[in-house]
């Protein structure tokens, strides 16, 4: 039986939120019923629900509080969550927060999940710290087991420096990573590739692994524009500046009562 449920796990910086969005979106552009659920209570800056209106506009159910309650976290949503996991017709993609103390989360869902066709995804970066080899990684992997109380049942490859992401930092990510599954017995799903470096990948780099075509789409809250990627630093200052302009110009005439 297929899997109707996809677990994404990954240490922070791993890109775990943006392989689990571009799955959810895909496994919906196929015409299933899908539903994300934003577990993540370790990184507030990059989260699935910040794509709210995307995702819904996709078709996708999105399981995180709203409103005024939006950065609110876990106990709000355990209902339905825990819904979605008994609901036979819909595809849930859960989101959740890095290494051990962002796994913590999906303990509480452990007992519903673990009969029903489930898939846990450990997403590794080999540019973060601790997952840069295999010992690394398989001591990772064993601290989410133990506090998420499922088992990985197999890696995703997203070897990346962002804007500084070449071909070779791929080719020796991935490498390490595939050494990394071969020790630890378990397969590897994708590996992940930004869309204008897909085209340049020799298919021999990804070594007969899948390779799945990343489309970003969370940036941090100092860069918002989708059209450039991996921001330098005067960009950041240029964006910030031209921030602070817009609001100054938006201001009501005499400037900012600040004993109001």
């Amino acid at each position: 039986m297929a899997e109707r449920i996809r677990i994404f796990v990954g240490a922070y910086g791993s890109g775990k939120t943006e392989v689990a969005l571009n799955r959810a979106f895909s496994w919906a552009a196929e015409g299933k019923r899908v539903a994300i659920a934003d577990l993540d209570l370790v990184n507030p800056f990059f989260r699935s629900r910040s794509l709210r209106t995307e995702l819904e506009a996709a078709g996708i159910t999105v399981l995180a509080p709203v409103g005024e309650l939006a950065e609110a976290d876990l106990p709000i949503v355990v209902p339905a969550v825990r819904g979605a996991i008994e609901n036979p017709d819909l595809h849930l993609v859960l989101d959740v927060g890095g290494d051990d103390a962002g796994a913590r989360a999906l303990a509480r869902f452990a007992h519903f999940i673990a009969p029903v066709p489930h898939q846990v995804y450990m997403v590794l970066n080999d540019r973060r710290p601790w997952t840069g080899h295999t010992q690394g990684i398989a001591d990772t992997i064993a601290r989410v087991q133990e506090s998420a109380r499922l088992p990985v049942t197999a890696l995703v490859s997203n070897p990346n420096l962002g804007g500084e992401t070449t071909l070779s930092v791929i080719r020796q990510g991935h490498d390490t990573v595939v050494r990394a599954a071969e020790a630890l017995d378990l397969p590897v799903a994708w590996l992940c590739v930004m869309g204008e470096l897909a085209d340049q990948l020799d298919p021999d780099m990804a070594r007969g692994v899948p390779v799945l075509v990343i489309q970003r789409h969370l940036f941090p809250p100092w860069y918002r524009d989708p059209t450039r990627f991996a921001p330098s630093r005067d960009q950041r200052s240029r964006v910030m500046r031209e921030q602070i302009a817009a609001r100054r110009a938006s201001a009501p005439p005499g400037g900012t009562n600040h004993n109001s």
